[in-house]
C-alpha cells in the first residue's frame, strides 16, 4: 500500500505491522491514556532506554533510522504508522535502548502506555499479547536484517577478544559489522573516530563519536543499554541463577504463577544449549530448532509474564546464613531472594595440555555456531568428544568444512550419542570417526596451525594441519561460585532431595524436596544437579517442575 507522498505504509505486512480492530483498541485504552501529539513531536530518540508504547488513533507517526549527513528526512524513514497501528519492538519489552527514532508527522491522537502498563496488558490480554509480541519479534528480526543499531567491531580477525566480543553481541541479537585494520574501507571509517596505531585492539563503536578499546562484556552491555536494572526490585520471591533452558523454564513458570522473579545470567540466554546449531529431538519441533532460537523465544516468554532478566550479571557468592538469601554480584550489587534456583549448568572439560590457554579463542573453541563455522570453510577440523553436542557440531561443521574428524576415547559413539546423529555421521563422506583417539599436543604461533593426536587402536601418532579444534569433553559443573555453601557430590554437582546427607538445616520431619539442596529454599535444576541426564528437554522439565517446590518453600517461610 502506498500513501499520497509515495512512502510505503506499514500495513503491507499484517504480521509485522498489524492494524488493531476496534475491540482491541478499546482493550489497549483500558491500560493507558489518550494524548494529543504536536507535529514534529519526538516520541523517543534512538538510544533511549526509557520509552513508551504508542497506539495511533489518528494521524501519522514516522520511524527514522540513522542516516548519512546528506540524507533527507524522507530517506531515513523506514516505517510509517497510521490509525490502529502501534510502535515498539523487543527493545521496549527488554528495557534496552531503542534502535530507532519515532516522530509525529502531523497532529496525532495516541493511546500511550508506560512499559509497566504494557506488561500488565500482555499478562492480562492473551489474544492481544500474541499480536503485540509477534510484531515485536518480527520487527527486531527486520531491524537486524537492516543493520539498525549495528555495532562496529574492528581488530585482527583471528583475535580471541574479537571472537569473545562478537559472540556476546550475536548471542544477544545485536547486528555486528566487523572490519580489519589495514583494509582501505576500514581505515577510512576508523579515521573518522580518530583511531591511530596506538589503540588496543579490538575496538567497539556502539554510539556516535566514541570508541572502546578491548572492552569487557559488561562495558559493552552498558553502552548498548543491555544491563537490566535490579536495584529497584527489593526482595524477590525467586532468584534464578543462570539463563540456560532450566533457568529460563523456571523463570517462565514462576513469573506466570505470580511470583516476583529475577534471572541473573553472566553472558547470554541459552547457556551451553544456546550454542547448539540444531536441536532435532526436542518435543514439538519436528524440523528442529537452534539453541539460540529456543533461548530467544523463552526469554521473551519469561519477560511476557513479568520476569526480570539481568544481563550480563555474574553472581559471585551466595549468602545462605540469613533469610532472605543474598546473592552478591560481580558489579557490587546485592539481590535479596526468599528462594533461589541454581541453574548455572556445566561447561566442557578442558584438555590437560600446557599450551591450551594460548589457543583458546585462537583456534580452540567450545561452541560450534555460525560464527565459529565461518573460520572453517574448506578446511579440515577436529571435534573432540562423543556426546550429542559433539555430534551436532560435527554435522553442522561438515556443511562448510573440507572434512571433520571426530576424536573419541571410547570404542564407539553409540554408547553416548543419539541414533539420529549417528545415522547422519555414518552417512556423511565428510565426517570420519576415530575411536580410542585423543589430542596430545596443540601447535602454532599466535593461532592454532596443527594438532598432534594418538590413535590408541593402531598406536600411531599423527600430526594434522588444522586451524580449528572443537573441544566438547564431558561436563564440569559451574559451582565454584558457591564456595561450599551447598552440598555437592565428588565431581562438584549439587546434591538434591534424598541424596542430601546433611539435612540439619531443615525443620524436623521436613526433608529436602526432589530438587531442593542442603539449604531450605535453595534448589538446583538442569545440568548443575547431581544425577541429571544432560538433555535440553529434561532441563526444561526440571525448571518447570521446581516451581511447585518453590511454592511449598515460600509457604513454610510465611
Amino acid at each position: 500500500m502506498v500513501s499520497d507522498d509515495g512512502l510505503t505504509v506499514a500495513t503491507e505486512d499484517d504480521s509485522i505491522f498489524p492494524k488493531l480492530p476496534e475491540d482491541q483498541v478499546d482493550s489497549v485504552r483500558a491500560y493507558g491514556k489518550a494524548e494529543r501529539l504536536e507535529p514534529g513531536q519526538i516520541l523517543y530518540s534512538r538510544g533511549t532506554t526509557d520509552f513508551d508504547f504508542y497506539l495511533v488513533l489518528d494521524g501519522t507517526i514516522d520511524i527514522y533510522q540513522d542516516g548519512s549527513p546528506g540524507d533527507s528526512p524522507q530517506d531515513r524513514i523506514i516505517t510509517v504508522y497510521t490509525g490502529g497501528q502501534f510502535t515498539g519492538e523487543l527493545s521496549l519489552l527488554n528495557r534496552q535502548k531503542s534502535l530507532v527514532e519515532a516522530v509525529a508527522r502531523e497532529e496525532c491522537t495516541v493511546i500511550r502506555l508506560r512499559p509497566s502498563q504494557l506488561r500488565r496488558l500482555i499478562a492480562n490480554e492473551p489474544k492481544l499479547a500474541r499480536v503485540i509480541l509477534r510484531a515485536f519479534i518480527l520487527r527486531r528480526l527486520r531491524y537486524i536484517r537492516m543493520g539498525l543499531g549495528t555495532v562496529l567491531l574492528a581488530g585482527p580477525a583471528a583475535s580471541s577478544d574479537m571472537l569473545r566480543i562478537r559472540s556476546f553481541l550475536e548471542r544477544n541479537d545485536y547486528p555486528v559489522r566487523q572490519v580489519s585494520p589495514g583494509d582501505p574501507d576500514s581505515d577510512e571509517v576508523l579515521g573518522d573516530y580518530g583511531v591511530d596505531s596506538t589503540v588496543r585492539w579490538p575496538l567497539v563503536i556502539c554510539k556516535p563519536g566514541s570508541f572502546m578499546q578491548n572492552p569487557t562484556t559488561s562495558e559493552i552491555a552498558a553502552c548498548l543499554g543491555l544491563r537490566e536494572t535490579i536495584s529497584d526490585v527489593g526482595t524477590v520471591d525467586v532468584a534464578v541463577v543462570g539463563a540456560g533452558p532450566a533457568g529460563l523454564a523456571a523463570a517462565v513458570y514462576a513469573a506466570s504463577e505470580g511470583l516476583s522473579t529475577v534471572v541473573c545470567e553472566s553472558t547470554a540466554p541459552g547457556g551451553q544449549a544456546g550454542t547448539s546449531s540444531m536441536i532435532e529431538n526436542y518435543l514439538g519441533f519436528p524440523l528442529g530448532i537452534s539453541g539460540h532460537d529456543l533461548a530467544a523465544r523463552a526469554q521473551v516468554q519469561a519477560r511476557k509474564f513479568g520476569a526480570r532478566i539481568a544481563l550480563p550479571r555474574t553472581v559471585e557468592k551466595i549468602d545462605c546464613s540469613r533469610s532472605p538469601y543474598l546473592l552478591r554480584l560481580s558489579d557490587g550489587e546485592v539481590l535479596a531472594a526468599r528462594t533461589v534456583v541454581v541453574a548455572t549448568g556445566a561447561h566442557y572439560r578442558r584438555l590437560d595440555l600446557p599450551e591450551l590457554p594460548r589457543f583458546e579463542g585462537n583456534g580452540v573453541h567450545y561452541a560450534a555456531t555460525a560464527l565459529e563455522g565461518s573460520f572453517c570453510v574448506d578446511e579440515d577440523v577436529f571435534v573432540v568428544g562423543g556426546a550429542n553436542s559433539a555430534g551436532q557440531a560435527a554435522v553442522f561443521l561438515s556443511q562448510s568444512a573440507a572434512h571433520v574428524h571426530i576424536l573419541v576415547r571410547a570404542q564407539a559413539l553409540s554408547s553416548s550419542m543419539s541414533q539420529y546423529l549417528l545415522t547422519r555421521i555414518e552417512a556423511s563422506p565428510k565426517i570420519s570417526v576415530h575411536p580410542r583417539s585423543e589430542i596430545t599436543e596443540l601447535r602454532g604461533d599466535d593461532h592454532l596451525k596443527a594438532v598432534r593426536w594418538r590413535d590408541s587402536l593402531s598406536g600411531d601418532m599423527k600430526v594434522s594441519p588444522t586451524s580449528s579444534a572443537f573441544l566438547m569433553l564431558g561436563a564440569v559443573p559451574n559451582t565454584g561460585w558457591l564456595d561450599g555453601s551447598l552440598e555437592t557430590d565428588a565431581k562438584g554437582f549439587i546434591r538434591v532431595g534424598a541424596d542430601v546427607s546433611d539435612t540439619s538445616g531443615f525443620p524436623p520431619g521436613r526433608p529436602p524436596s526432589g530438587m531442593e539442596s542442603s539449604v531450605p529454599g535453595v534448589f538446583a535444576v538442569g545440568d548443575v544437579r547431581s544425577g541429571s541426564v544432560k538433555r535440553v528437554a529434561s532441563a526444561v522439565g526440571e525448571g518447570s517442575m521446581v516451581v511447585s517446590a518453590v511454592h511449598l518453600a515460600l509457604a513454610d517461610m510465611a
